[in-house]
């Protein structure tokens, strides 16, 4: 089951995006970024999704820890 979290843009300091989905039983992340392109990531675990979630540097976690994992869009 896809389940979506929406942040605070303005507690994160986010520019690009706003919301991810996450399916734990097929282990998909969705990031929706603001300008309604999506990357979608396979095979990443929960504990990966967590460390996501709390990290100050959203943007940054997805450039060095999400996007080396190889995405689809």
């Amino acid at each position: 089951m896809l389940r979506t979290t929406t942040f605070d843009r303005n507690l994160w300091q986010l520019t690009t995006f706003e919301s991810i989905s996450y399916d734990k039983e097929e282990q998909i992340l969705i990031i929706h970024f603001l300008d309604e392109t999506t990357l979608k990531f396979d095979s990443i675990p929960e504990d990966l999704v967590f460390a996501f979630i709390l990290t100050t540097n959203k943007d940054y976690f997805i450039e060095t820890k999400l996007k080396p994992l190889q995405y689809t869009t």
